[in-house]
């Protein structure tokens, strides 16, 4: 059974027809219309603001300054179909002073942010490489639309937005024995699902012991290569590696909290880089595997990727 311990909200973003079709829309009102392009003052609020960040320019942003800068969409007059609706300011000088944070969530995420502007809520409003539209408020990121134009859209209409969150789920594994063969058995199960699904190739498995005894000082924290050749081949090698550096250290398996993970290798890119996998044996969640992963993969391509390992997870774990 898979526990998940913070959830995302999956309501996509729909933003075509509301406040009865694009002729009457808030963008209509304010000024927008297929085809604008706010022309020089677009590109003199971009030269302002690139240097601040820094911020560096790239396709899909200039073209959402171009099209929607100098825009000031106001909320709907019904107040908000799902959720309160708020108007905002599209000028990208009002959100250059927020860097860091802004900075963090494209860190995050994987991609470049440029600003784009501010809601009436003090947010900053920021789009992607993508071209998806995000704000950051005081209850954390959230996307607003997969385009710039739908983001606005929703924002003045009060449709709900999805908020970027970390995820986490655990397995309780019923394998008897529970040793570390075991675990390193459930740790190869997890290689080849984060493989098949697209999340990473992972290259070693990671090993720290934690003695059971005292206040539990960790003995051993090493990286364990995968050999070339099936990963069923792999298990006796990767076991016998792992019980001769803990004999060396006069510590057995039994005798201490094991934590096997599966890292992602180098340069693999966020946010599927920040995924945390791991099997448990002997801790206080018994022997179990982990997921986890933050709140880049919580949309987009990376949360298919991840829903696909728990779909997966979840099928194995029910077979045991």
């Amino acid at each position: 059974m898979t526990t998940e311990q913070t959830t995302t909200e999956r309501r996509a973003v729909q933003a075509d027809g509301v406040s009865g079709g694009e002729d009457d829309s808030s963008l209509t009102r304010a000024g927008w219309h297929p085809g604008r392009d706010a022309g020089d003052a677009a590109m003199i609020a971009v030269l302002k603001t690139a240097g601040m960040g820094p911020w560096p320019l790239f396709p899909a942003a200039e073209r959402a300054v171009r099209e929607f800068h100098g825009l000031r969409p106001e909320p709907a007059a019904h107040g908000g179909r799902e959720v309160a609706a708020t108007g905002c300011v599209v000028d990208p000088q009002e959100a250059r002073y927020s860097g860091p944070p802004l900075h963090r969530l494209a860190d995050r995420l994987g991609t470049r942010l440029f600003p784009l502007g501010r809601t009436d809520a003090d947010a900053p409003m920021a789009v992607d490489e993508e071209g998806r539209l995000f704000s950051l408020g005081a209850g954390g990121a959230w996307l607003h639309g997969e385009t710039v134009r739908d983001g606005l859209l929703a924002l003045t209409e009060g449709l709900r937005p999805v908020r970027l969150r970390g995820r986490a789920w655990q397995w309780p594994l019923r394998a008897a024995p529970a040793d570390l063969a075991a675990g390193v058995r459930a740790a190869l199960v997890a290689v080849y699902v984060l493989h098949t699904h697209g999340a990473f190739d992972a290259r070693t498995l990671r090993l720290r012991a934690t003695s059971l005894r005292g206040i539990g000082v960790t003995v051993l924290d090493q990286d364990f290569p995968l050999r070339p050749g099936s990963l069923e081949a792999n298990a006796p090698a990767l076991v016998e590696a792992m019980e001769a550096e803990l004999s060396a250290l006069a510590q057995a398996p039994a005798s201490c909290e094991l934590l096997l993970t599966v890292p992602a290798p180098p340069r693999t890119a966020a946010p599927l880089a920040g995924i945390d996998c791991a099997v448990t044996l002997g801790g206080p969640n018994g022997f179990a595997l982990t997921l986890a992963a933050g709140p880049g993969a919580s949309i987009g391509r990376p949360a298919t990727t991840l829903e696909a390992c728990v779909t997966a997870f979840d099928a194995w774990a029910a077979t045991l």
